[in-house]
């Protein structure tokens, strides 16, 4: 069974979706997908000085997308998985270096590769009936696209720990608790969280916001000197544009106009 991708634009915004061929079924992940996603996000970056944000969601109210494909996983032997494992990463580092925020919708079950691309997300948002987990230990695998770096980066490393050694598949509350997910609540909450969140983006610079983003990912392994030399030199380069130079101008004026009345 396929997985499709779309992706289309709504106000400056981008949504990458994920479909099942067959509804009843669940998105799932191999070759195929991981070329269609590479694709996509190609696309998306040539673009990203247009775009606000994006959006990574299922056109499933059941899942989101339940990790790789078992077809796939039949033909992977000691050998091929070898690759098998470097081209999720190449693909889910794409995502995770595109120069905008990027924020996972998620509805329904998010498991092992799912999951794995959501938290190559800048953050993961949530309905109520989401459920979280890396149960690739249950088959003798381990989470094999960075959920062994990025999961305890988000939950710290003992809870990290309990959900791979386990397989535990928890609900959106209490990866809410843990700090897996930034938000969760029923459908029509999760839509207007997102559509007060993309408003909030959209009034603040594409520019800082993407420079700011790779800021915080090299800032979590460099030293407090490298991260002040790359600050400065960010703050520099934001100083130097037009919009900047404009926002600055903005709030001058307004703040002098209070003061005037």
């Amino acid at each position: 069974m396929n997985t499709y991708i779309s992706l289309d634009y709504r106000e400056h915004v981008g949504y990458l979706s994920f479909s099942p061929e067959d509804p009843k079924k669940p998105p799932t992940l191999d070759y195929d997908v991981l070329d269609e996603l590479e694709q996509h996000l190609k696309k998306i970056r040539l673009e990203s000085e247009s775009l606000n944000a994006l959006i990574v969601q299922s056109h499933s109210p059941k899942y989101f997308i339940v990790g790789a494909n078992l077809e796939a996983l039949k033909t992977i032997n000691q050998d091929s998985i070898i690759h098998w494992v470097r081209r999720g990463h190449e693909v889910f580092n794409m995502l995770e270096d595109l120069p905008l925020p990027v924020i996972a919708k998620v509805s329904g079950y998010a498991l092992g590769g799912g999951l794995e691309l959501a938290m190559a997300c800048d953050f993961i948002v949530s309905s109520e009936n989401a459920s979280f987990g890396q149960p690739e230990t249950g088959l003798g695998f381990i989470p094999g696209w960075g959920g062994s770096r990025r999961l305890p980066r988000r939950i710290g490393e003992a809870k990290a720990k309990e959900l791979i050694f386990t397989g535990k598949i928890i609900s959106a509350a209490e990866a809410y608790r843990m700090g897996l997910i930034n938000f969760v609540g029923t459908e029509q909450e999760l839509d207007e969280y997102i559509a007060a969140t993309l408003q909030n983006i959209a009034q603040k610079s594409r520019l800082a916001n993407a420079i700011v983003k790779d800021l915080i990912k090299h800032g979590l392994t460099s030293d407090r000197q490298a991260n002040c030399y790359e600050e400065s030199l960010a703050s520099s380069v934001c100083l130097a544009s037009g919009d900047t130079q404009h926002r600055l101008e903005e709030f001058f004026r307004k703040k002098e106009k209070r003061i005037d009345h």
